[in-house]
Protein backbone atom coordinates (compact mmCIF):
# COMPACT_ATOMS: atom_id res chain seq x y z
CA UNK A 1 0.00 0.00 0.00
CA UNK A 2 2.31 2.49 1.01
CA UNK A 3 4.38 1.71 -2.54
CA UNK A 4 1.46 2.51 -4.70
CA UNK A 5 0.54 5.99 -2.47
CA UNK A 6 4.23 7.21 -2.89
CA UNK A 7 5.17 5.65 -6.45
CA UNK A 8 3.68 4.82 -9.01
CA UNK A 9 2.22 1.67 -10.15
CA UNK A 10 5.14 0.42 -11.60
CA UNK A 11 6.88 1.15 -8.56
CA UNK A 12 8.68 4.50 -10.19
CA UNK A 13 8.34 8.08 -8.89
CA UNK A 14 6.42 10.36 -10.14
CA UNK A 15 8.28 13.03 -12.07
CA UNK A 16 9.03 16.04 -10.11
CA UNK A 17 7.18 19.00 -10.83
CA UNK A 18 9.25 22.09 -11.83
CA UNK A 19 9.84 24.58 -8.54
CA UNK A 20 8.39 28.11 -9.48
CA UNK A 21 10.20 30.90 -7.96
CA UNK A 22 9.30 34.72 -7.17
CA UNK A 23 10.19 37.44 -8.68
CA UNK A 24 12.62 38.60 -6.38
CA UNK A 25 14.53 35.28 -6.24
CA UNK A 26 15.23 35.78 -10.03
CA UNK A 27 16.21 38.96 -9.51
CA UNK A 28 18.80 38.11 -6.94
CA UNK A 29 20.39 36.05 -9.48
CA UNK A 30 20.67 38.07 -12.11
CA UNK A 31 22.43 40.82 -9.68
CA UNK A 32 24.96 37.76 -8.55
CA UNK A 33 25.81 36.86 -12.20
CA UNK A 34 26.03 40.72 -12.90
CA UNK A 35 28.30 41.39 -9.90
CA UNK A 36 30.42 38.63 -10.77
CA UNK A 37 31.12 39.67 -14.66
CA UNK A 38 32.02 43.19 -12.66
CA UNK A 39 33.80 42.93 -9.41
CA UNK A 40 37.05 42.90 -9.74
CA UNK A 41 39.78 40.45 -8.14
CA UNK A 42 41.55 42.45 -5.43
CA UNK A 43 44.20 39.44 -5.92
CA UNK A 44 44.57 40.10 -9.70
CA UNK A 45 44.58 43.79 -9.13
CA UNK A 46 47.58 43.82 -6.79
CA UNK A 47 49.76 41.15 -9.71
CA UNK A 48 48.71 43.32 -12.14
CA UNK A 49 49.74 46.67 -10.68
CA UNK A 50 52.82 44.83 -9.53
CA UNK A 51 53.84 43.73 -13.13
CA UNK A 52 52.92 46.67 -14.57
CA UNK A 53 49.79 45.98 -16.77
CA UNK A 54 45.93 46.64 -16.95
CA UNK A 55 46.60 49.81 -14.95
CA UNK A 56 44.01 52.85 -15.46
CA UNK A 57 44.71 55.83 -14.80
CA UNK A 58 41.45 58.17 -13.40
CA UNK A 59 41.21 61.89 -14.49
CA UNK A 60 38.81 65.02 -13.74
CA UNK A 61 39.74 66.38 -17.14
CA UNK A 62 42.31 66.43 -20.05
CA UNK A 63 44.47 68.63 -18.43
CA UNK A 64 44.34 66.31 -15.37
CA UNK A 65 45.48 63.04 -17.97
CA UNK A 66 48.30 65.16 -19.61
CA UNK A 67 49.79 65.75 -16.56
CA UNK A 68 49.75 62.77 -15.37
CA UNK A 69 50.46 61.12 -18.85
CA UNK A 70 53.63 63.65 -18.57
CA UNK A 71 54.15 62.62 -14.89
CA UNK A 72 53.99 58.46 -15.22
CA UNK A 73 56.54 58.99 -18.25
CA UNK A 74 58.96 61.03 -16.51
CA UNK A 75 58.86 58.53 -13.30
CA UNK A 76 59.24 56.14 -15.94
CA UNK A 77 62.35 57.00 -16.80
CA UNK A 78 63.46 57.88 -13.75
CA UNK A 79 63.23 61.47 -13.96
CA UNK A 80 63.45 63.89 -11.36
CA UNK A 81 60.45 66.63 -11.62
CA UNK A 82 61.06 70.30 -10.41
CA UNK A 83 58.01 72.93 -9.87
CA UNK A 84 57.37 76.33 -9.60
CA UNK A 85 54.11 78.70 -9.44
CA UNK A 86 54.37 82.13 -9.60
CA UNK A 87 51.66 84.75 -10.47
CA UNK A 88 51.92 87.64 -12.86
CA UNK A 89 49.98 90.86 -13.97
CA UNK A 90 49.12 90.13 -17.05
CA UNK A 91 45.85 90.48 -19.62
CA UNK A 92 45.32 87.97 -22.20
CA UNK A 93 45.88 89.25 -25.24
CA UNK A 94 49.49 90.22 -24.19
CA UNK A 95 49.95 86.69 -22.22
CA UNK A 96 48.91 85.05 -26.02
CA UNK A 97 51.83 87.23 -27.40
CA UNK A 98 54.50 86.34 -25.43
CA UNK A 99 53.53 82.77 -25.79
CA UNK A 100 53.58 82.14 -29.56
CA UNK A 101 57.49 83.13 -29.09
CA UNK A 102 58.35 80.16 -26.89
CA UNK A 103 58.40 77.89 -29.73
CA UNK A 104 56.40 75.38 -27.54
CA UNK A 105 53.96 73.25 -28.96
CA UNK A 106 50.73 75.34 -27.01
CA UNK A 107 47.77 73.23 -26.10
CA UNK A 108 44.74 75.45 -25.18
CA UNK A 109 41.10 74.06 -22.95
CA UNK A 110 39.42 77.20 -23.28
CA UNK A 111 40.46 80.87 -23.77
CA UNK A 112 41.82 80.88 -20.24
CA UNK A 113 43.45 77.41 -19.47
CA UNK A 114 45.98 76.03 -21.07
CA UNK A 115 49.73 74.21 -21.26
CA UNK A 116 53.18 75.19 -23.04
CA UNK A 117 54.42 72.06 -23.45
CA UNK A 118 58.39 70.77 -23.98
CA UNK A 119 57.99 67.57 -25.66
CA UNK A 120 61.83 66.37 -25.56
CA UNK A 121 62.09 66.87 -22.02
CA UNK A 122 58.72 66.30 -20.94
CA UNK A 123 58.20 69.49 -19.32
CA UNK A 124 55.55 72.18 -19.58
CA UNK A 125 54.01 75.64 -18.30
CA UNK A 126 50.44 75.38 -17.45
CA UNK A 127 48.34 79.07 -16.93
CA UNK A 128 45.00 79.70 -15.42
CA UNK A 129 43.99 83.60 -16.70
CA UNK A 130 42.02 85.60 -14.33
CA UNK A 131 40.69 89.80 -15.35
CA UNK A 132 44.00 90.98 -14.58
CA UNK A 133 46.80 88.11 -13.36
CA UNK A 134 47.82 85.03 -14.34
CA UNK A 135 48.61 82.12 -12.52
CA UNK A 136 51.53 79.88 -14.09
CA UNK A 137 52.58 76.71 -13.21
CA UNK A 138 56.14 75.29 -14.30
CA UNK A 139 56.83 71.69 -14.11
CA UNK A 140 59.98 70.14 -15.57
CA UNK A 141 63.56 69.72 -15.66
CA UNK A 142 64.97 71.98 -13.21
CA UNK A 143 67.14 73.56 -16.15
CA UNK A 144 63.42 74.34 -17.52
CA UNK A 145 61.79 75.32 -14.73
CA UNK A 146 64.29 77.85 -13.83
CA UNK A 147 64.77 79.30 -17.27
CA UNK A 148 61.10 80.20 -17.13
CA UNK A 149 60.85 81.50 -13.98
CA UNK A 150 63.63 83.84 -14.59
CA UNK A 151 61.76 84.56 -17.74
CA UNK A 152 58.42 85.79 -16.28
CA UNK A 153 60.10 87.35 -13.59
CA UNK A 154 62.33 89.54 -16.22
CA UNK A 155 59.23 90.54 -18.48
CA UNK A 156 56.29 90.57 -16.46
CA UNK A 157 55.09 92.23 -12.86
CA UNK A 158 55.63 89.23 -9.98
CA UNK A 159 52.05 89.47 -7.92
CA UNK A 160 53.60 88.83 -4.10
CA UNK A 161 50.35 89.30 -2.58
CA UNK A 162 46.72 88.50 -3.49
CA UNK A 163 43.10 89.76 -1.65
CA UNK A 164 40.73 86.74 -1.61
CA UNK A 165 37.42 88.03 -1.45
CA UNK A 166 34.96 85.66 -0.73
CA UNK A 167 31.48 86.38 -2.11
CA UNK A 168 28.96 83.69 -1.88
CA UNK A 169 27.60 82.07 0.72
CA UNK A 170 28.92 78.46 -0.47
CA UNK A 171 31.93 79.57 -0.41
CA UNK A 172 33.01 81.00 -4.19
CA UNK A 173 35.77 83.25 -4.23
CA UNK A 174 38.10 85.15 -6.35
CA UNK A 175 42.02 85.97 -5.90
CA UNK A 176 42.28 89.56 -6.64
CA UNK A 177 46.18 90.64 -6.93
CA UNK A 178 47.27 93.60 -4.10
CA UNK A 179 48.68 96.68 -6.32
CA UNK A 180 51.80 97.53 -5.51
CA UNK A 181 51.17 100.90 -6.20
CA UNK A 182 49.36 102.26 -3.63
CA UNK A 183 51.85 101.91 -0.02
CA UNK A 184 51.42 104.73 1.98
CA UNK A 185 53.88 106.50 3.26
CA UNK A 186 54.73 107.47 7.20
CA UNK A 187 53.30 111.40 6.64
CA UNK A 188 49.68 109.78 6.23
CA UNK A 189 49.85 108.99 9.85
CA UNK A 190 51.12 111.71 11.90
CA UNK A 191 49.82 109.93 15.08
CA UNK A 192 51.94 107.08 15.24
CA UNK A 193 54.81 109.82 16.86
CA UNK A 194 57.13 109.07 14.58
CA UNK A 195 57.69 105.10 14.50
CA UNK A 196 58.11 103.61 10.82
CA UNK A 197 55.84 102.40 9.53
CA UNK A 198 57.70 99.27 8.73
CA UNK A 199 58.73 98.97 12.50
CA UNK A 200 54.91 99.00 13.39
CA UNK A 201 53.94 96.32 11.11
CA UNK A 202 56.51 94.12 12.53
CA UNK A 203 55.70 94.48 15.92
CA UNK A 204 52.10 93.61 14.85
CA UNK A 205 52.54 90.67 13.10
CA UNK A 206 55.08 88.98 15.42
CA UNK A 207 53.08 90.23 18.57
CA UNK A 208 50.91 87.25 20.30
CA UNK A 209 47.87 89.52 20.29
CA UNK A 210 45.63 88.79 17.03
CA UNK A 211 43.06 91.77 16.91
CA UNK A 212 43.67 95.17 14.93
CA UNK A 213 41.81 97.82 15.08
CA UNK A 214 41.36 100.96 12.86
CA UNK A 215 39.18 103.28 13.95
CA UNK A 216 38.14 107.09 11.63
CA UNK A 217 36.49 108.67 8.89
CA UNK A 218 36.38 107.38 5.32
CA UNK A 219 39.25 108.67 3.25
CA UNK A 220 41.35 109.21 6.35
CA UNK A 221 43.70 105.99 4.63
CA UNK A 222 42.84 102.84 6.40
CA UNK A 223 42.79 101.01 3.83
CA UNK A 224 45.78 102.25 2.31
CA UNK A 225 47.20 101.08 6.08
CA UNK A 226 45.92 97.38 5.42
CA UNK A 227 47.53 97.42 2.06
CA UNK A 228 50.80 98.89 3.31
CA UNK A 229 50.84 95.96 6.09
CA UNK A 230 50.19 93.10 3.36
CA UNK A 231 53.04 94.17 1.15
CA UNK A 232 55.15 94.97 3.72
CA UNK A 233 54.40 91.50 5.73
CA UNK A 234 53.98 89.78 2.16
CA UNK A 235 50.74 88.29 3.17
CA UNK A 236 47.85 87.83 1.39
CA UNK A 237 44.19 88.26 3.51
CA UNK A 238 40.74 86.67 3.02
CA UNK A 239 38.21 89.52 2.73
CA UNK A 240 34.43 89.53 2.32
CA UNK A 241 32.16 92.41 3.10
CA UNK A 242 28.55 90.30 3.29
CA UNK A 243 27.18 89.27 7.14
CA UNK A 244 25.25 86.59 6.03
CA UNK A 245 29.16 84.94 4.55
CA UNK A 246 30.54 85.85 8.25
CA UNK A 247 27.33 83.83 9.62
CA UNK A 248 28.92 80.47 8.16
CA UNK A 249 31.11 78.25 9.43
CA UNK A 250 32.97 77.62 6.48
CA UNK A 251 34.81 80.99 6.34
CA UNK A 252 36.63 80.74 9.79
CA UNK A 253 37.24 77.16 9.97
CA UNK A 254 38.91 77.98 6.00
CA UNK A 255 41.00 81.01 7.69
CA UNK A 256 42.24 78.55 10.39
CA UNK A 257 43.21 75.76 8.91
CA UNK A 258 44.42 77.37 5.10
CA UNK A 259 47.36 79.39 4.25
CA UNK A 260 46.06 82.96 4.22
CA UNK A 261 47.05 84.50 7.73
CA UNK A 262 45.48 87.94 7.63
CA UNK A 263 41.18 88.36 7.45
CA UNK A 264 40.17 92.13 6.78
CA UNK A 265 36.73 92.97 7.72
CA UNK A 266 36.49 96.42 6.45
CA UNK A 267 33.21 98.91 7.30
CA UNK A 268 32.97 96.65 10.68
CA UNK A 269 30.38 98.96 12.05
CA UNK A 270 27.28 96.16 12.39
CA UNK A 271 30.00 93.59 13.35
CA UNK A 272 31.46 95.00 15.91
CA UNK A 273 28.32 95.84 18.66
CA UNK A 274 28.42 94.29 22.09
CA UNK A 275 26.88 90.30 21.59
CA UNK A 276 23.93 91.51 24.25
CA UNK A 277 22.60 93.89 21.99
CA UNK A 278 22.13 90.91 19.51
CA UNK A 279 25.39 90.75 17.74
CA UNK A 280 25.65 87.22 17.02
CA UNK A 281 29.26 87.24 15.28
CA UNK A 282 30.99 88.46 17.82
CA UNK A 283 31.51 85.23 19.59
CA UNK A 284 33.17 83.92 16.35
CA UNK A 285 35.52 86.94 16.12
CA UNK A 286 36.48 85.89 19.56
CA UNK A 287 37.08 82.44 19.27
CA UNK A 288 39.15 83.00 16.24
CA UNK A 289 40.92 85.81 18.29
CA UNK A 290 42.17 84.48 21.15
CA UNK A 291 39.50 81.17 22.21
CA UNK A 292 39.35 77.61 21.75
CA UNK A 293 40.15 77.60 17.98
CA UNK A 294 42.93 80.27 18.22
CA UNK A 295 45.66 79.63 15.61
CA UNK A 296 49.50 81.23 16.39
CA UNK A 297 50.32 83.52 13.75
CA UNK A 298 46.52 84.61 12.51
CA UNK A 299 45.53 87.94 12.34
CA UNK A 300 42.29 89.35 12.26
CA UNK A 301 42.24 93.34 10.97
CA UNK A 302 39.14 95.42 11.44
CA UNK A 303 38.22 98.99 10.49
CA UNK A 304 35.07 100.93 11.25
CA UNK A 305 33.48 104.26 11.23
CA UNK A 306 32.30 104.08 14.11
CA UNK A 307 32.77 107.41 16.55
CA UNK A 308 33.90 105.44 19.85
CA UNK A 309 35.57 102.20 21.09
CA UNK A 310 32.21 102.33 23.87
CA UNK A 311 30.18 101.10 20.79
CA UNK A 312 32.21 98.01 20.30
CA UNK A 313 32.03 94.72 22.57
CA UNK A 314 34.83 95.30 25.44
CA UNK A 315 36.06 91.40 24.81
CA UNK A 316 37.33 92.14 21.39
CA UNK A 317 39.22 94.89 22.34
CA UNK A 318 40.66 93.69 25.85
CA UNK A 319 44.74 93.41 26.19
CA UNK A 320 46.13 90.25 24.92
CA UNK A 321 43.70 89.88 22.51
CA UNK A 322 43.96 93.41 21.13
CA UNK A 323 47.03 94.48 19.72
CA UNK A 324 46.04 98.41 19.15
CA UNK A 325 43.40 100.56 18.40
CA UNK A 326 44.76 103.24 15.59
CA UNK A 327 42.31 106.55 15.61
CA UNK A 328 42.72 107.60 12.30
CA UNK A 329 41.81 111.09 11.13
CA UNK A 330 41.52 114.51 9.17
CA UNK A 331 44.87 115.77 8.73
CA UNK A 332 45.48 119.75 9.50
CA UNK A 333 47.07 122.53 6.98
CA UNK A 334 50.48 121.71 8.24
CA UNK A 335 50.49 117.77 8.15
CA UNK A 336 48.50 117.96 4.85
CA UNK A 337 51.47 120.38 3.39
CA UNK A 338 53.93 117.53 4.53
CA UNK A 339 51.94 114.73 2.74
CA UNK A 340 51.58 117.06 -0.22
CA UNK A 341 55.23 118.05 -0.54
CA UNK A 342 56.45 113.98 -0.35
CA UNK A 343 53.84 113.21 -3.09
CA UNK A 344 54.93 116.42 -4.84
CA UNK A 345 50.98 117.66 -5.14
CA UNK A 346 49.77 121.20 -4.47
CA UNK A 347 47.37 121.79 -1.68
CA UNK A 348 45.33 124.68 -1.50
CA UNK A 349 43.80 126.40 2.07
CA UNK A 350 40.74 124.48 2.73
CA UNK A 351 37.77 126.24 4.67
CA UNK A 352 37.60 124.61 7.95
CA UNK A 353 41.35 123.24 8.06
CA UNK A 354 41.13 119.94 7.63
CA UNK A 355 42.27 117.56 4.70
CA UNK A 356 41.76 113.63 3.71
CA UNK A 357 44.32 111.75 2.68
CA UNK A 358 42.25 110.49 -0.07
CA UNK A 359 42.28 114.00 -1.26
CA UNK A 360 45.75 114.37 -1.24
CA UNK A 361 47.37 111.17 -1.60
CA UNK A 362 44.98 110.36 -4.92
CA UNK A 363 45.01 113.80 -5.94
CA UNK A 364 44.14 114.15 -9.72
CA UNK A 365 43.07 116.44 -11.80
CA UNK A 366 39.07 116.48 -12.69
CA UNK A 367 38.40 113.70 -10.29
CA UNK A 368 34.56 112.48 -10.67
CA UNK A 369 32.46 113.37 -7.15
CA UNK A 370 30.50 111.20 -5.76
CA UNK A 371 29.53 110.11 -2.56
CA UNK A 372 29.72 106.31 -3.05
CA UNK A 373 32.29 104.82 -1.26
CA UNK A 374 34.22 102.18 -3.55
CA UNK A 375 34.99 99.14 -1.20
CA UNK A 376 39.26 99.44 -0.42
CA UNK A 377 40.50 95.77 -1.79
CA UNK A 378 38.57 95.65 -5.22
Amino acid sequence: MMQQIRGLSDGTKPPVRPRRHTRSVLARRRRRRTLRGWVWDTNQIRKNILEQTDVFLGANDISDYITSRIAMERDARGIGTNHERITILCDRNKWYQSAETFGLRITKFNDSRGYIIQDEELSYIGYDINSSSIIVDISGNTEFVDHWTGWLKEHFEIVENVIEWIYSNDGQSVEVPLRNDRIPLAEMYPWLSGEPLGDYYDRFIESDASILLLIGPPGTGKTTFIRGLLHHAKESAIVTYDASILAKDFVFANFVEGDRNIMVIEDADEFLGARTDGNGLMHKFLNVGDGLVTTKNKKLIFSTNLPSIRDIDSALIRPGRCFDIIHFDLLNYDQARVLAEKLNVDIEQSGNGKYSIADIFHKQVAAPKHKTRPMGFV
